[in-house]
């Protein structure tokens, strides 16, 4: 009777090289791949949070005109212009981005990429003026938002 523990006839040195090569590649691809996605996920918080800091900056001043408006008109006085000079980065994390503004949700919706993981969208209230709506692309850097005592409405460009 023969001891198969001890038995080395049909031990191959290249079998052994091969199997320990490929679990040690196969190990190496998991971790590579782990370690990409939490990298991609960190880009997408960044951004996320970074739309949401600068959105609520512009909510902030299209608060403000409105509010402004609003009590000057109800005051009966006239209102001359009212301007805001904004100023945004041109990437988030190394990406482009666009503003749309919609005056149907009171909302602006910050996107890159056209990617869901880094849509945000950050309600702004009006309820003297109306907002324009319209889209801004970040290559551009520097926006106003001005209100326009003619037509009463709120203008970003």
């Amino acid at each position: 009777m023969r001891t198969l523990a001890k038995d080395e006839n049909a031990v191959s040195l290249s079998i052994g090289f091969i199997l320990t090569f490929s679990i040690t590649v196969l190990v190496l691809v998991i971790i590579l791949t782990s370690f990409y996605s939490l990298m991609n996920q960190a880009e997408q918080t960044v951004m996320r949070d970074e739309f949401e800091i600068h959105g609520n900056d512009i909510a902030v001043k299209i608060t403000t005109i409105d509010t402004m408006a609003g009590t000057a008109i109800r005051s009966g006085s006239s209102v001359g212009e009212i301007r805001y000079e904004i100023s945004l980065p041109d990437k988030i994390a190394g990406k482009e981005y666009s503003i749309e503004f919609s005056n149907a949700t009171n909302e602006m919706i910050f996107s890159s990429e056209e990617r869901d993981d880094t849509r945000v969208k950050i309600p702004f209230s009006t309820e003297d003026t109306t907002l324009l709506s319209t889209t801004l692309y970040s290559s551009k850097g520097e926006y106003r938002i001005n209100y326009n005592p003619a037509a009463n409405t709120i203008e970003i460009n």
